[in-house]
């Protein structure tokens, strides 16, 4: 802490006009403590108060409207940016305070299972973020910061839905000059309005830290239990004639994820050391009648880290922040695949390992008063191993931003970076019994540069801010229906911009964004499946008193074309416009009393359609209206 205040005081002297008003201080761009403004990359942070107001880190975000939001059932979300289409998560990293939680195999991060109570604000970064994390951080990351407890705090939060969906948490919390921890519950029971939709989840965690003179150590421990169901996908008519209803009505998933992390720092006057550890085992067992069939999936990813980062002065006006360090994953997944439900009978035993690790360094340069500069490479050996098969990658990526302060108003900032992905676990292997065994030796990496840039101004409560960006990928991969395995279907563009205003008074607030993203095939410029080109978001708040406020927002996302549907061939869906309203009241410090609307046109326009030649269409309707009460008590 002595080492962040003495930096934050350095850049309030060599910055004096620029960090004039307070300062937001963010950490994902540059993986070190910064102001956001000096930050070289188009940095957005969510505050706490507009994440409370939501059930999950999804509701947050979907006020930003480059983020796309999609999902076939509950238990089923994932988000994507950049205009990526099918398996978009892949190209979207996901953070918890810095470590990465993206899974190794073709599975989103699950959202139900972040404690939302412990959320102090979300960094999302939009641009190439490869050098900095590695792999699947292509269009931009998101980073979720969780609090540190400051003295006795404590919470409960309770709800329930006109559909009897309720959700139930709880937790205390302590941090002292030396000792810190803190520990919660969490249950949650979605009844959602179509049949086959159904969701449970229970959680807990502990966290514990201990802090002696230049020395610190955090540990923490997560465990989830939960189960969901799957409706299936709907044809065209299915979905006209009733979309509550549900084709598949014995397809299941249970899941038990089990985390441990311990972080252990060292901060001294001009350097600083963390050797952060996680490991995370997800248990699974999916039931698809449907298909014939039971697999039983454990999955583990290990990962850890060497970090060193210090500050050095080169003259009068120019101060240098040079962070590296060692980026070590493992990850392993063993599946059981039954006959039978009762998993009397076992098919086959498969298995498949993904290795990597990955050397990086970066250096930030604070240059007088006006101008900050970044640059990073970041050298990757990467395998994949399933049976006695394996393939190899070495990517090797770099980036390189500026960010100009003309005041204390205007930020200008413009990124340019090369990007990878590796081949999911899943995609590259095939250990399900479906399509070829064994590795698919031709699926190459995806690799591209991607360059952002953005305008911003903020000024007493109102701001505004334009980022265009362009990536251009290379090899990027998708599911063939054809070869019944995942292949390189060709080189593509990913092109638009991100325009947003908004005004935060103490009686009124207004904000309005709107997301242009066109994505589309080099060879033949047909537009890349599952990317909507228009995206708007709108947000009118009021406080007629202090205790008292009332919200609306609405999303609107424009058309577009079928999952596999590479040709464009197939048609598209229609675009969905989805309200919310919501009334918070505070009739003492620390207790909020609320009741919102959720999706009040009703509107049942799926997120997710996909087409195939063999099986036709899968529709997969978007949760219908629902009314919500609740309460949150906070100390």
């Amino acid at each position: 802490m002595s080492r962040l205040l003495a930096l934050l005081g350095l850049f309030s002297v060599v910055l004096t006009a620029v960090f004039s008003e307070e300062m937001e201080i963010v950490v994902t761009a540059s993986r070190v403590k910064e102001d956001s403004r000096s930050a070289p990359a188009y940095v957005r942070v969510i505050p706490e108060e507009d994440i409370q107001k939501g059930d999950t880190v999804l509701d947050a975000l979907r006020a930003l409207p480059d983020i796309a939001i999609r999902g076939s059932s509950p238990g089923k979300e994932y988000i994507s940016m950049g205009g990526f289409g099918e398996n978009g998560f892949g190209r979207t990293l996901i953070l918890i305070d810095g470590r990465p939680v993206n899974r190794a195999d073709m599975a989103s991060v699950n959202w139900r299972a972040i404690p939302l109570d412990r959320v102090e604000r979300i960094e999302v970064v939009k641009g190439p973020m490869s050098s900095q994390y590695g792999d699947q951080a292509i269009a931009g990351t998101v980073n979720i910061i969780t609090k540190d407890p400051d003295g006795f705090e404590a919470w409960v939060r309770a709800d329930i839905t006109l559909n009897l969906t309720n959700r139930q948490a709880a937790g205390v919390a302590f941090g002292g000059e030396k000792f810190r921890g803190e520990t919660g519950f969490r249950r949650e029971d979605l009844k959602p309005s179509r049949d086959r939709s159904d969701s449970r989840t229970i959680m807990t965690n502990l966290k514990l830290g201990m802090t002696a003179g230049a020395f610190d150590i955090g540990m923490g421990g997560f465990f989830s239990l939960g189960d969901y169901q799957l409706p299936g996908g709907l044809s065209e008519a299915q979905y006209n004639d009733n979309p509550d209803q549900a084709v598949n009505q014995d397809d299941e998933v249970s899941e038990v994820t089990w985390e441990a992390n311990l972080n252990p720092t060292a901060e001294f006057s001009q350097l600083s050391l963390s050797i952060p550890f996680s490991w995370r085992r997800v248990d699974s067992a999916v039931d698809m009648t449907s298909w014939t069939s039971y697999n039983n999936t454990v999955l583990d990813d290990l990962r850890t880290t060497l970090q060193a980062d210090s500050t050095l002065f080169a003259g009068d006006s120019v101060v240098l922040v040079p962070v590296g360090g060692i980026d070590a994953n493992w990850s392993k997944i063993n599946v059981d695949s039954y006959a039978d439900k009762d998993r009397t009978t076992l098919n086959s035993s498969e298995s498949a390992g993904r290795y990597d690790i990955a050397a990086w360094f970066r250096t930030k340069a604070l240059i007088g008063e006006k101008w900050a500069a970044d640059a990073g490479i970041r050298i990757s050996v990467y395998e994949i191993s399933a049976g006695n098969d394996s393939v190899m990658y070495t990517p090797f990526v770099y980036d390189a931003g500026a960010s100009w302060l003309p005041d204390e108003k205007w930020t200008v900032s413009f990124r340019y970076g090369r990007v990878f992905r590796y081949p999911m676990l899943d995609e590259q292997a095939s250990y399900y019994g479906f399509g070829p065994s064994g590795i698919n030796t031709d699926l190459r990496p995806e690799t591209g540069h991607h360059v952002t840039s953005s305008l911003e101004f903020h000024s007493k409560g109102f701001s505004t801010a334009l980022a265009p960006y362009f990536i251009a990928m290379n090899d990027e991969i998708a599911y063939n229906p054809l070869t019944f395995q995942n292949d390189n279907i060709g080189n593509t563009y990913h092109y638009g911009a991100v325009l947003s205003g908004g005004w935060r008074g103490s009686v009124i607030g207004v904000e309005a964004s709107y997301s242009y993203d066109a994505a589309s095939f080099k060879e033949t410029w047909e537009t890349v499946p599952l990317v909507p080109a228009h995206t708007l978001f709108g947000r009118f708040s009021v406080k007629p008193v202090k205790s008292l406020e009332i919200s609306t927002d609405a999303r609107f996302t424009s058309s577009y074309y079928k999952g596999s549907d590479n040709d464009n061939t197939q048609g598209t869906v229609d675009g969905r416009v989805g309200w919310d309203a919501r009334i918070d009241w505070r009739p003492v410090d620390g207790l909020t009393v609320y009741a919102k609307a959720v999706n009040l046109l009703d509107n049942r326009t799926p997120t997710v359609v996909y087409y195939s030649s063999w099986t036709g269409e899968s529709w997969y309707p978007s949760d219908g209206r629902e009314f919500d009460f609740g309460a949150i008590w906070q100390y």
